[in-house]
């Protein structure tokens, strides 16, 4: 070992007699590097030259002022900007010899650049630079060793023997403050290194630590070197000193692992490196040791998740097993090993397929590897100790895409219940379906059943009504006539006695006064025309509800549409007034000629009062909603007087028209919310209802189906969209008499 350098070393920060280094003298020799780093700096910008002084970035630390005005720059400008931005266009070999010098692959580099490719740098020379420029630069290093940038020198090539002696004088110095500083640095370095370093002498002897062995061991610098090898190496005894020694004397130098005491004899493992030096005649030995307890504990870690992960993929009930990417088995688990009766170690190595029991397992790999696909599924046969099973493999790559993993689980037997599974569902499939049409039937004959004992019973409540109503409504009607006609005379007597005894006794005046006769001339008359239009309105009610429960008409017969309409608009009237809120609802006809319709008349006034219905429902529901129906507002709501306010002002519209020669249409629409296309496909099937249940049963538009398709053999279609209301078609068949 040289033992002159850290003599230096220790003379150089003037070490006390038991070795430590006084703070006063560190902060001396800190003090020493600013002081010679500072001189530098003030060399440059004081020097006669254009000289200048960069760092890594390239960007000025400091600049002489002869390169500012060569430059261009006033005073202090250059400072803080980029050396591209002055000198944009210098040729790519200069930007290489800069970068090689920064990377310390040069020490020193100078070179020429013609006058046409100098840019900026034509300034340089007193602003009359007829010749070439030659660039002459070196890297500076900082305190800690390390280069923090460049020292650059620029001159004409013709420059006087003043400039050259100015050159390298700058030179001379440069040099001589990096060798100033330099054993300083490496002073510094190795005492502030991480690792642990110390120094023994031939005989195990503690000649030099650093402040990690002082604080590594939990010793001061003078306890510890006051120690040999042995005390605190756990696995060096003093015995074994000379055969270590010797052993590291033949090779040079060593690397191996031991165990290092502390102050307080707790032991660590570390891993050393020594070294074996000679100086001044005499030996040294030069150790630098880390500390490997974590090291130790993460590797103990890894083995133990190793024997974890083998435990768990043996534990797994399917075939796993490991393949890097030239297609070789890095190894199975004991499952895998065990269905092909082999050692799990042979497969190590393996060619993938050198079993030749599974081609499709091979062609998984081969594919799996050669895509970029982190991970894949696939089904596979393999043959298995003679037997025939299938798998499921699923793959994941690892290690860069470098390696993968390949479990299959046997599902040999759940394919079998899987196709029993959907042969039995097949069949369950089909008696849902053979029960969901029975279902259906039943519905139907339900819906038929309900409906003819309803229209049944409401014919027979209506005849029942009609005909009790009739009677004293036409006992009113016919003695209204009559009444009128006494009444009338007895007003024309009173006239008469007015006429010829103009002075009635008083009590006769009394009383004409307080019964007002006059009012009462007037008012009879009104009063009896009311009765008489109060009692046509309820023969005409009569008669509409004797027209729509058709008791009467078992069979199909011909039937004026217009009328079976207007009878059941008639029953319908109080709901197409105005109210809760609501304005009244328009109605408006467009009535075609219709000849007369071989039909069941009371089904279709039953059709046409359950489409009505809808109608009227819908647009009450928007008359309470308005807000809701988007597209409607634009063709519903109308401004109203000049506030700018909405009113809605619902409408049903019916027409009538033939179609061709056979056939009537009667269309019902609405301009109400309208109908999703969701909605629209549900509408006619038994028990829907978008409305609130207690006032729905949803069975109005399938039983309007009903009679329209199966018993006239008609056709009921229903167009709509959100917002722009509803449309409901009826097609039925004229017939012949």
């Amino acid at each position: 070992m040289q033992t002159k350098p850290v003599q230096q070393k220790s003379q150089g920060l003037g070490r006390y007699a038991d070795g430590a280094i006084p703070i006063a003298h560190q902060q001396s020799a800190e003090a020493a590097v600013f002081e010679s780093k500072e001189r530098f700096r003030r060399f440059v910008e004081r020097s006669a030259d254009a000289v200048a002084m960069v760092d890594c970035e390239m960007r000025y630390l400091s600049v002489s002022r002869r390169w500012e005005t060569d430059c261009g720059l006033g005073a202090g400008e250059a400072i803080g900007r980029s050396h591209w931005e002055l000198f944009p266009n210098l040729p790519e070999y200069w930007q290489q010899n800069a970068r090689a010098c920064l990377a310390g692959v040069l020490e020193y580099s100078e070179f020429v650049v013609g006058r046409s490719t100098a840019s900026l740098a034509e300034n340089i020379g007193g602003g009359s630079l007829r010749a070439s420029v030659k660039w002459v630069f070196q890297p500076w290093k900082n305190s800690e060793g390390a280069i923090g940038g460049l020292i650059l020198f620029a001159f004409e090539i013709a420059e006087d023997l003043a400039q050259t002696n100015c050159y390298n004088k700058f030179q001379s110095e440069v040099k001589s403050k990096q060798l100033e500083t330099r054993p300083q640095l490496s002073q510094i370095a190795l005492e502030n290194v991480a690792d642990t370093v110390f120094f023994t002498t031939s005989d195990g002897q503690i000649c030099y630590a650093n402040k990690a062995a002082c604080h590594l061991f939990g010793y001061s610098e003078s306890e510890l070197l006051n120690l040999r090898v042995s005390d605190i190496d756990s696995q060096l005894s003093a015995s074994d000193w000379p055969d270590h020694w010797e052993q590291l004397k033949q090779q040079r130098n060593l690397t191996f692992e031991t165990s290092y005491k502390t102050q307080d004899g707790e032991s660590f493992p570390v891993e050393v490196k020594v070294n074996y030096l000679e100086y001044g005649g005499c030996e040294y030995r030069c150790a630098i040791a880390r500390d490997i307890s974590a090291r130790q504990a993460a590797e103990s870690a890894l083995l133990e998740a190793k024997e974890q992960l083998q435990a768990v993929l043996d534990a797994v009930p399917g075939l796993v097993s490991w393949v890097s990417s030239d297609l070789r088995y890095l190894g199975v688990n004991r499952h895998l090993a065990t269905a092909y009766q082999m050692p799990a170690e042979l497969f190590a190595g393996q060619k993938v397929g050198f079993l030749e029991t599974s081609p499709k397992f091979n062609d998984l790999v081969y594919d799996f590897f050669a895509n970029p696909e982190k991970k894949t599924s696939q089904e596979v046969t393999a043959s298995i100790r003679g037997e025939n099973k299938t798998y499921l493999i699923v793959a994941q790559k690892y290690h860069k895409s470098t390696a993968a993993v390949f479990v299959g689980v046997d599902i040999t037997a759940s394919k079998q219940s899987l196709l029993a599974l959907q042969e039995s569902e097949e069949r369950l499939r089909q008696q849902a379906a053979k029960l969901e049409q029975t279902l259906l039937i039943l519905q139907r004959t339900q819906t038929q059943l309900i409906q003819t004992e309803k229209m049944s019973s409401l014919g027979q409540l209506v005849a029942g009504i009609a005909h009790e109503i009739n009677n004293p409504v036409s006992f009113i009607s016919g003695n209204v006539s009559h009444a009128t006609g006494y009444i009338q005379e007895l007003l024309r007597s009173i006239d008469l006695y007015e006429k010829y005894y103009p002075h009635p006794v008083p009590e006769i005046q009394d009383w004409m006064e307080e019964f007002d006769l006059e009012f009462i001339k007037k008012d009879l008359p009104k009063l009896l025309n009311s009765m008489k239009v109060g009692s046509e309105r309820i023969r005409d009610v009569v008669r509409s509800l004797r027209l729509f429960s058709r008791t009467d008409e078992a069979q199909m017969k011909t039937a004026d549409i217009h009328e079976c309409l207007d009878s059941t608009l008639l029953i319908l009237q109080n709901r197409l007034q105005a109210k809760g809120g609501r304005p009244g609802i328009s109605l408006v006809k467009e009535y075609g000629n219709l000849p007369r319709v071989r039909c069941y008349a009371g089904q279709l006034n039953q059709v046409f009062m359950h489409l009505l219905t809808n109608a009227i429902d819908a647009l009450e529901e928007g008359g309470r909603n308005p807000e809701k129906y988007g597209k409607m507002q634009d063709r519903s709501f109308l401004s109203s007087g000049g506030s700018g306010t909405k009113k809605f002002h619902p409408e049903i519209r019916i027409r009538t028209e033939v179609i061709g020669d056979s056939e009537v249409a009667i269309a019902i629409s609405d301009n109400g919310p309208g109908m999703t296309e969701e909605v629209l496909g549900c509408i006619f099937d038994p028990l829907f209802t978008t409305k609130c249940p207690d006032t729905s049963t949803g069975l109005g538009l399938a039983i309007s189906q009903h009679l329209v398709v199966e018993k006239h053999g008609g056709k009921l279609h229903c167009v709509s969209l959100p917002g722009q209301g509803t449309e409901l078609i009826v097609k039925i068949a004229i017939g012949n008499d």
